[in-house]
């Protein structure tokens, strides 16, 4: 999994030096049209969901989501083996782009932020952003990224596992926690952060997979494929 989203990524950093045509680069086509975006994927590019998972912005968003799978995913694929690690990581990674997707297409009937945080002191609601326009264009509405795939990881491994010991590194402390306070904290922090803060991170995939990985090691672990804490 890891050595699949490096070998993208090194397609996409040679890519990126390619002209294409009108000032584009063949990086910025690959983005566009295997990252998930939903005006390209209702018009018949339905492979997006399953694709963007493998893309990433940067070494710093690769190195985070490849830690993560080798952290959480090495747990899962030992007690599972590896093809229910990758329907995992798959499934739970399309059906967090599919969240992705449905979160972003309800947005416009949601109250704004300047709506939610009323009742917030003034330097409180500046802080947040509040009255402030976010950029548009494409960066804004496509998802790219192994994050919803990785959640998926967590929320299996929190599923499988509810009660082992892990560590969470808060501002460069360690915190030690159940893996089941793990993902319910997790959770909580993507809804608050998609409420109040806003930044171009895709929360709603970051739950909707964490979910759907939460549910697919209930099922595992009620059909025997983990041992007892």
């Amino acid at each position: 999994m890891a050595a699949a989203c490096l070998f993208v990524f090194f397609v996409q950093q040679r890519a990126s030096h390619v002209e294409f045509a009108y000032g584009y680069t063949f990086g910025q086509v690959l983005v566009s049209c295997f990252g998930l975006n939903e005006p390209l994927f209702t018009h018949g590019f339905f492979w997006q969901p399953l694709t963007y998972l493998f893309l990433h912005a940067n070494g710093w968003h690769l190195a985070f989501n490849v830690a993560t799978i080798l952290l959480f995913g090495s747990g899962v694929e030992r007690e599972v083996g590896g093809g229910r690690f990758w329907r995992i990581f798959l499934v739970g990674g399309v059906l967090a782009g599919l969240g992705w997707l449905g979160a972003e297409a309800a947005r416009p009937f949601l109250p704004s932020l300047d709506v939610l945080t009323h009742w917030m002191p003034p330097g409180l609601r500046q802080a947040l952003g509040v009255g402030r326009t976010s950029g548009g264009g494409l960066e804004s509405s496509l998802l790219i990224g192994a994050s919803g795939g990785v959640f998926a990881l967590i929320g299996a491994y929190a599923a499988l596992f509810p009660l082992r010991t892990v560590y969470l590194l808060l501002v460069f402390v360690p915190v030690r926690m159940k893996a089941r306070t793990l993902v319910g904290l997790l959770i909580g922090l993507d809804v608050a952060a998609a409420i109040f803060v806003q930044l171009p991170i895709a929360h709603a995939a970051h739950i909707s997979g964490c979910l759907a990985g939460y549910v697919f090691g209930l099922r595992l672990r009620q059909l025997g494929w983990a041992d007892p804490e």
